[in-house]
């Protein structure tokens, strides 16, 4: 089986303990004050991943000096929660800062999208708006696609972003089932937006919907890794913020 691949959701870490798997209830509130937005991500420990065990690095021979340290890759995906439509229809998804596109799957999709937890009705939302534009993405061997729309995004039923465009997939590679995603927030540079549909346009990631919708001050977001102690490491989730709009101290 084919393997999802991403920048900021699946990175490739050297740590010491394990990273039980999410749950939606492990969330905690959204904040929204001076221009910025805080939702909170959780981190897991992607299901389909096929990492090496523990071993050692050795540096390059032609290096004036060698030493070897024991190194662990875990990798990890991060998840955020948000609604999309209304009324709200509640997904799971995973940060990408490698891709620029946000997805959901579509209702009624089943096995060509893994027969994911939640899937996007558009005919029960009053506010979708969907287009002609085709939608088309991979990520290493992954990859989705399906047609692109627009619908109000809401996050603790509380902050909407409202014309947000994003697509709709009727067929994924259907791993990211195994990892508690229902689809992706991608949110890196708008411009690489053009490569996922066949006409290349340009089309805003949920970060400059944002901003064109008031919600946040900044095209810019930073993320926040609440730290672990030692004593948890074994049972402890890497969880933390990522904040749309600047960054908090």
């Amino acid at each position: 089986m084919s393997k999802w691949r991403f920048s900021l959701l699946s990175i490739t870490v050297a740590a010491f303990w394990n990273v039980q798997a999410a749950t939606i209830t492990s969330f905690n509130e959204v904040e929204n004050n001076d221009g910025l937005l805080s939702v909170p991500i959780v981190g897991i420990d992607r299901k389909t991943a096929n990492l090496p065990q523990w071993g050692f690095q050795k540096a390059d021979a032609e290096q004036v000096s060698s030493f070897k340290v024991p190194l662990e890759n875990i990798d990890l995906a991060y998840l955020m929660n948000v609604s999309i439509g209304t009324p709200p229809q509640p997904f799971t998804l995973l940060l990408d800062t490698g891709s620029s596109t946000t997805w959901v799957p579509l209702e009624g999709c089943g096995e060509s999208c893994g027969y994911p937890p939640h899937t996007l009705s558009p005919e029960a939302s009053s506010t979708f708006e969907q287009t002609d534009m085709l939608f088309g993405i991979r990520y290493g061997q992954g990859f989705s696609r399906g047609f692109y729309g627009k619908d109000t995004f809401t996050f603790d039923g509380n902050f909407s972003v409202p014309n947000t465009e994003f697509a709709v997939s009727n067929m994924n590679d259907g791993e990211l089932t195994s990892d508690g995603a229902d689809g992706i927030v991608g949110i890196g540079p708008d411009a690489l937006s053009k490569y996922n549909n066949p006409d290349n346009v340009v089309v805003p990631t949920l970060v400059t919907s944002m901003k064109n919708a008031g919600v946040i001050k900044n095209s810019t977001f930073s993320v926040y890794f609440k730290s672990i102690d030692d004593t948890e490491r074994s049972d402890t989730r890497v969880n933390g913020d990522i904040v749309f709009g600047g960054g908090k101290l």
